[in-house]
Formats: C-alpha cells, structure tokens, sequence
C-alpha cells in the first residue's frame, strides 16, 4: 500500500501488476480493495505484464481519512486523486468506475481528458444528469434525495443504522443488511458520514448532460440487468450523449456487480482497455477449464 498526496490529503493507493496502466475507483462505502475479484479474473485470463492495476482509497474511504472539511466536498476534489496519479505516472491511464467511483471517473474524464485511453463507467451515479429531464427522471432524482436525506439526517442524529441499512438494500435489494455480518454492518455505519458526503457531491454538481457530449475518449458503459431503474436510467442518458460510448450488460448482475459477479465484469471491460493491440485468452474458455 502507497500513499500519494492530494490537495494535503494522503490517499492509500495499492498496485498489482506490470504494464498498462489502469486506474480502478470503488463504490461509496467500498474501497480499492473491492477489485480484487476483477483483479484476479484479469491476471487468469490475460498475459502476464498487460496490466498494472492502480486502485485508491478515495476519501473516507479504506486507509484514506476522511475528507478535510475545508469546504464542501465536490466531485473535482476526488477526481484530483485521478489527476494526481497520471502526473505521478506521467502518462495516460485507463480509467474504470463503478458506481460513485463511476461518477468521480466520468468528472475526472470532463477535466482532463487526454489522460486518458479509455474510460469505463460501470452504473455511474451520477445523479444531477438526471436534472434536465422529463417527469419520470424527477421522481427518480426526488426518490434518491429521500434516501441521501435519510442517511444525512442519521449522520447527524446519530441514527446510523437504519439509514445504512435502507442505502444497502435500495442498491443490493431488500434483506441483504439483514444478511450481512455484524463486521461488516459496523465498517458500513463507520461510514456513514461519508456516504452522506457523497451523496451531496454527485446531487448538488452542477455539470449538464450536454457537457458529455464533447467527451470522446473510449467509453465503456456497463450495467447489470437487474439493477435498479435509476442506475438504467443514468446509463441510457450518457449512451445517447456520449459520442463514442459502447453498452454491455451483466447477466443476472445488480449495482453491485463488481463484487457479485466479478468474472463477468472482468469479461467486460478487459477487451475495452487492452483495445485492438493484444489477444485476450478467451474467458469463456478458460472457464469452462
């Protein structure tokens, strides 16, 4: 585990692997670590050497501390974690986002991005797109600010439970708090407050879905095909404005597909960053092995 400094902040940082360089951000409540299992369906199904994996702590998160409280987290002050690590490179990286760590990803591509070959955004939550839309996307921004109020208001209060256990099963389905250990409900309610933190950055950016038309770096979307109909709804949204955007689906994957179904994931987006220039052993055949 490394650590680079942003805007005075130390982020953790692990790597594993040689090669192209590919920057992975976790979801709200995770950590860089929840790429293990993509990681590892990488490495088994690709040359030795084809990628370095780059995967940060963004802040609060894991062995990051919690954000500086020099005024309002924004999305710009996360995607400087981004920024950071392709000056330390000094070259441009692959960039892959899941859920909040989607949206970071899609705000770090808007400010620079020629540091990137490719993105990938796996049901970014990006929230505010929904702003300038139709009457359904209104009741879908109005129901996901009922649940970001929830867990702000329990931040406060100290009510930290139950706020945390409606925001993992809205994502994971119901019964899925109850299911969890009381380990991992304790490192979930630790958090809370920067879930809350979260929250208020992806709802209150004020960038347009028009700004995504001009982006034209190599952009994976990937969904899963039992996610909730906000996250299908974001992933439409940036498919129609993105002008170089490419759609896979999960199957039987949620918003938490990463970790439920990390092999396919792996599927995914393998062939999106490695591009034209490198055969990939067939996953399906190594599988089937």
């Amino acid at each position: 585990m490394n650590t680079i400094n942003v805007g005075g902040a130390p982020i953790a940082v692990r790597e594993i692997g040689e090669g192209r360089p590919v920057v992975l951000l976790h979801c709200t409540g995770g950590s860089g670590g929840q790429w293990r299992g993509v990681a590892e369906a990488l490495f088994a199904n690709t040359r030795s050497g084809d990628f370095r994996l780059i995967m940060p702590d963004l802040h609060g998160h894991g062995k990051s501390p919690c954000w500086t409280g020099r005024g309002p987290m924004r999305l710009v002050d996360e995607a400087a974690i981004v920024s950071a690590i392709v000056e330390e490179l000094g070259e441009p990286v692959h960039l892959v986002g899941h859920s909040y760590g989607g949206t970071v990803a899609l705000r770090a591509a808007l400010e620079l991005p020629a540091m990137l070959n490719s993105l990938t955004l796996i049901e970014p939550v990006a929230f505010f797109l929904l702003r300038d839309g139709d009457a359904e996307d209104s009741r879908l921004l109005a129901e996901i600010g009922g649940l970001a109020d929830a867990v702000s208001s329990g931040a406060v209060t100290g009510d930290f439970r139950a706020p945390m256990a409606g925001f993992v099963d809205y994502w994971s389905g119901a019964g899925t708090w109850a299911s969890l250990p009381e380990d991992a409900k304790s490192a979930l309610v630790n958090r809370i407050q920067t879930v809350a933190l979260n929250f208020a950055a992806t709802i209150s950016e004020r960038t347009r879905l028009s700004a995504t038309q001009t982006l034209r770096v190599p952009t994976l979307l990937l969904q899963g095909d039992r996610t909730r109909p906000i996250a299908k709804r974001l992933i439409q949204l940036l498919m129609c404005s993105l002008p170089n955007a490419t759609l896979k689906t999960v199957p039987g994957g949620g918003h938490m597909a990463p970790l439920t179904h990390a092999a396919a994931v792996a599927e995914a987006i393998a062939p999106h960053l490695v591009g034209r220039h490198m055969p990939l052993i067939p996953f399906l055949e190594h599988h089937a092995a």
